[in-house]
């Protein structure tokens, strides 16, 4: 075969593929979602030393549903909390954010040990319900700030807040912030990590996870990474928030966290979401809350 025959059989192979892989980006792919059913969606975290209790009554969305967040509120549900045995009706919250549509007033700030029942209704989506009894606080035995706290996972300085603490004996997981000065003299929630393999992100900013995985009912120090903050700055500035967790928020937390990060990934596995709603889906949950000034 000539040498320009090869050159015209090339050339002509190659438009060839340059038409198909055109015909294949310009293809459109019809989707075929997974079948899912309409139910009641409760989003409720609930803290202790509180007495106003906001939650969410919303409907869930199909995967290919526009549809904004406040449009899936739902306003017409009877809601029905009980704290300790005591039942309180649900009223439409018009005081807080739309996306938290009912609230409850409690004669008493919530406290560690209070057992707090969900029961929400509705005629076209039937009831929904979730149980969840605050733990009790953590003994805290010491908490001090260290400007000089080392090097993060990426090589940055960071300071740090070395926490004591005794653990519970069982199987116990805890949620902990740290609440700091800035450059403009507000103190609020700080960035936050740990270099402890018992440390995990949470889907919450500023909000790491803590799980007693090899400590269980010992006492345990854990340094808690923040950025650099001048010793100055920190005095008397400084505080530790601890929560007492539950096993189904950490477990939510955490499968929240994973799905979000995989969300936008079209080459990555979809993360089911825990939730511990009978009879629907989402969170009702709560932490017992302490905050302990940092020396």
């Amino acid at each position: 075969m000539h040498f320009k025959s090869i050159l015209y059989i090339i050339a002509i192979s190659f438009f060839l593929i340059l038409t198909s892989c055109e015909d294949f980006f310009e293809t459109t792919l019809e989707l075929d979602p997974p079948p899912f059913e309409k139910t009641l969606v409760i989003d409720h975290l609930a803290y202790t030393g509180r007495d106003t209790i906001d939650f969410r009554i919303s409907t869930n969305a199909g995967i290919l549903e526009n549809i904004e967040i406040y449009d899936l509120n739902i306003n017409d549900a009877e809601v029905i909390l009980t704290v300790n045995g005591q039942s309180y009706v649900a009223k439409i919250n018009a005081q807080a954010s739309t996306y938290y549509n009912y609230a409850v007033i409690l004669p008493s700030p919530l406290k560690q040990g209070d057992e707090l029942s969900i029961l929400a209704t509705h005629p076209l989506y039937g009831q929904a319900s979730s149980t969840f009894r605050f733990l009790p606080e953590t003994d805290i035995l010491s908490a001090v700030f260290y400007e000089d706290g080392g090097l993060d996972q990426n090589g940055d300085e960071r300071s740090k807040v070395s926490v004591k603490f005794m653990d519970k004996p069982g199987k116990n997981y805890y949620a902990v912030q740290i609440i700091a000065p800035f450059f403009n003299n507000q103190i609020r929630p700080t960035s936050v990590s740990s270099l402890d393999p018992a440390v995990f992100e949470s889907h919450e900013r500023y909000t790491v996870l803590l799980t007693d995985d090899g400590f269980d009912g010992k006492e345990k120090i854990l340094d808690f990474q923040t950025y650099r903050i001048p010793e100055d700055w920190a005095k008397g500035n400084v505080k530790l928030v601890w929560y007492g967790i539950s096993e189904d928020y950490y477990k939510f937390s955490r499968s929240l966290n994973a799905h979000q990060n995989t969300a936008d990934n079209p080459f990555g596995t979809p993360v089911p979401v825990t939730t511990n709603i009978n009879g629907g889906t989402g969170i009702f949950a709560g932490h017992t809350r302490q905050v302990i000034d940092v020396d």
